[in-house]
């Protein structure tokens, strides 16, 4: 996200094989990143991956739940092409612009799988596959500009977004920190049954998504 902010603030207008810099920068840091975690995953039991002693995961077949997981990931696929032309015209009838409509609207509803998919496994105590859900998915996006970069026929995609991102990366920014610490120090205390870190996730989005709101609306 950083890297991301800090390429809309300056608009590096610098190419290489048709993608911008800043997008080849993430793409490196996240595959860096994938191996660091899969060396790191290796030296840890593979217990309650998916909630279950490892003596039972033969009850997952797992031709079936590739059929599944493949049939999942093609309908949202579909879906989303179409999701993404609704909010686009929502954006225009609204008048709540099109930053507003993608860094909220479209992504709660994009990111309801996730929810979903992380309820499901808090459900089963496959804790560390909820929060790798999250976390997993946030790093996942941050290459989409390098995708977005080959299919664009242009400079860097992330030199001609609005400026108006920068302030939902910082955001982003700041609660992923949170998470991090959370995760690192482990607070004891909570508050009505949330943690403080939950509650400070919490608000902190509920007050960006106010900004972005007031910004979309005044640009």
């Amino acid at each position: 996200c950083a890297i991301a902010a800090l390429s809309m603030l300056i608009k590096s207008s610098l190419l290489f094989a048709g993608v911008g810099i800043d997008s080849l920068i993430l793409i490196i840091l996240y595959f860096l990143g994938i191996i660091v975690i899969f060396k790191y995953s290796k030296k840890s039991k593979p217990d309650d991956v998916l909630g279950v002693p490892e003596e039972n995961y033969a009850a997952y077949s797992l031709p079936l739940t590739n059929v599944k997981f493949s049939i999942a990931a093609i309908i949202i696929i579909f879906t989303a092409i179409k999701l993404a032309k609704v909010c686009n015209s929502l954006a225009e009838i609204t008048g709540w612009g099109t930053t507003f409509m993608g860094t909220i609207m479209l992504a709660i509803v994009t990111s309801l799988p996730e929810l979903v998919t992380a309820l499901a496994a808090i459900r089963i105590k496959a804790y560390d596959l909820a929060l790798g859900i999250v976390l997993g998915a946030n790093i996942l996006n941050m290459t989409i500009p390098f995708f977005s970069d080959i299919f664009y026929a242009g400079p860097p995609i992330l030199s001609v977004v609005s400026p108006q991102h920068i302030i939902s990366a910082l955001i982003a920014i700041i609660l992923t920190s949170i998470a991090i610490a959370s995760v690192v120090y482990r607070p004891k205390k909570s508050v009505l049954s949330l943690g403080v870190a939950g509650w400070l996730i919490f608000l902190g989005y509920f007050l960006g998504i106010f900004m972005i709101f007031k910004i979309g609306i005044i640009n």
